[in-house]
Order: C-alpha cells, then structure tokens, then sequence
C-alpha cells in the first residue's frame, strides 16, 4: 500500500470516528432533554434520504417532516448522502 493510500485510510478512519462520537452526543444530549429517541444509521448504497425518513416515520407521518429533521439532526446542507455516512434519525 502507497504513502498516501495509507494516509489517506487514516484521515477516513479519524472522520469516521468523529462522526459517530458526535451522532452519539447528539443522542445523549436528545435523550436527556426528554426529546424523541435517535438512532444512528449507516447509509447503504442505493439509499435516498426520502427512503429513510420514509422507513422511521411513524404512520401518518408527513415524511417531508422527517426529511427536514434528520438534516437538522446531522447539519446535512442538502438531502445528499453517501454509502457509509453515519446519520442520526429519529427513532421508532
């Protein structure tokens, strides 16, 4: 393996692991206020962010609602995500 592929799995590897510390701060933070449950979910390829709000939300539930939420819970600038990002989304 090259210098910079090496490199390159360590700076992955420390992102990685910022994001799930973060995603269960969040949690604990969520948790304590005595706000709704969160998970942590790991994009798979092939997800949309639609599909995902769309398999937490509750029946009824306006899953524009749950869009919205889960790019407020992850700071998500836009409704892209990519296999193996780590989300925070509502709990069911």
């Amino acid at each position: 393996m090259s210098r910079q592929t090496t490199a390159q799995t360590r700076v992955l590897v420390i992102i990685s692991t910022i994001v799930v510390v973060v995603a269960l701060l969040l949690l604990s933070t969520g948790s304590a206020s005595g706000a709704e449950p969160a998970v942590l979910y790991t994009v798979q390829s092939g997800d949309t962010l639609w599909d995902i709000a769309e398999a937490v939300s509750s029946e009824g539930e306006d899953v524009r609602a749950t869009v919205v939420e889960i790019k407020q819970l992850n700071d998500l600038p836009s409704s892209l995500i990519v296999p193996g990002q780590v989300l925070v989304v509502p709990g069911t």
